[in-house]
C-alpha cells in the first residue's frame, strides 16, 4: 500500500467517525481524484452499520459479540509493533488506521443480526381467537334481526364464554355507520339482574363493505348468567342506560 493510499484510508475513516477541516477535505478529494479505484463510501456505509446496529438504552450486547467487538478494536487500536513494544508517542499522535476495525465490526454485526430483537409477530387475529373460544365450549347463538333498519340484511352470531368472561359478535350486513352520528352498543342480559339494567358489553362501529365483522365483547361488570344479548343504536359514545327505542338485532341463550 503506497503512503498515497495509506494517508486517503485515514482521512476516509476520520471522515466516518469525526469531522475534518477544511483542509482536509480538499486534501481527500484530491486524494480521491488520484485513486477512482477506492471505494469513497465503504466506511461511512460501515459506520452507519455500526450506529444502527448499536443497542439503546437498557440493552446488552450478546456476550459472543461484544468479545469480537472488542478483539478487533485492539487489535487495530492497540496493535503491539513487530519490535514487541508500544510505541506510545506515535500511537499518540497518530492512531492506527479505523478502517479496517470498522469494516470487521460492520460484518460482525451483520453476521449475528439474527440475534437482534426484532418487532413481535403478529398475535392471533379476531377470528382465530374467536375460534378458540369455540373449541373451549363457549357457547354460539345466531342474530335475529329486528325491523330497524340498519339489520335489514344483517346475519351472524354471538360467542360468549361463561368461564372466561369474554367473546365475540361477528356481524354480515350490518349497516355500516358514521361514529359522529350514531354507535352501536351491545347489551348483555343477566339471569341474576334487574333485567332493566343489562350490563354493557361496549360500543362498536361499523366500516362499510361485504366482509364480517367480528367485535369482541367487553363486558363492564361480572355476568352470572348470560340470557339475552341485545344491539341498540345510540348516540355516539352510547349511553349507561338505554331507552331501547332502537334495538338492532337480539341473540336469546336457551
Amino acid at each position: 500500500m503506497t503512503m498515497g493510499e495509506e494517508r486517503l484510508e485515514d482521512l476516509l475513516a476520520q471522515r466516518a467517525t469525526e469531522a475534518l477541516s477544511s483542509d482536509e477535505r480538499s486534501e481527500l478529494e484530491r486524494l480521491l481524484l488520484a485513486h477512482p479505484e477506492i471505494d469513497s463510501g465503504a466506511l461511512d456505509r460501515a459506520a452507519a452499520a455500526i450506529d444502527l446496529g448499536l443497542p439503546g438504552a437498557g440493552e446488552t450486547l450478546p456476550t459472543e459479540l461484544r468479545y469480537l467487538l472488542e478483539r478487533d478494536a485492539a487489535a487495530y487500536f492497540g496493535a503491539t509493533p513487530a519490535g514487541g513494544k508500544q510505541d506510545n508517542v506515535v500511537a499518540l499522535r497518530r492512531p492506527a488506521p479505523a478502517w479496517p476495525w470498522l469494516a470487521t465490526a460492520a460484518a460482525v454485526l451483520l453476521a449475528v443480526a439474527g440475534w437482534w430483537p426484532a418487532s413481535e409477530p403478529p398475535g392471533p387475529t379476531l377470528a382465530e381467537q374467536r375460534a378458540e373460544l369455540l373449541d373451549a365450549g363457549a357457547l354460539r347463538v345466531d342474530w335475529t334481526a329486528t325491523t330497524d333498519p340498519t339489520a335489514a340484511q344483517v346475519s351472524g352470531d354471538v360467542v360468549w364464554s361463561q368461564a372466561e368472561q369474554t367473546g365475540f359478535m361477528s356481524f354480515r350486513g350490518f349497516a355500516a355507520n358514521n361514529p359522529g352520528e350514531f354507535q352501536y352498543q351491545l347489551w348483555i342480559f343477566d339471569a341474576e339482574r334487574d333485567e332493566r339494567y343489562p350490563v354493557d358489553g361496549g360500543i362498536f362501529d361499523v366500516p362499510p363493505g361485504p366482509a364480517e365483522v367480528i367485535v369482541p365483547i367487553r363486558a363492564r361488570l361480572p355476568v352470572s348468567e348470560a340470557v339475552l344479548f341485545a344491539v341498540t343504536v345510540e348516540p355516539p359514545g352510547g349511553v349507561v342506560v338505554s331507552s331501547r327505542e332502537r334495538i338492532a338485532v337480539l341473540a336469546e341463550l336457551g
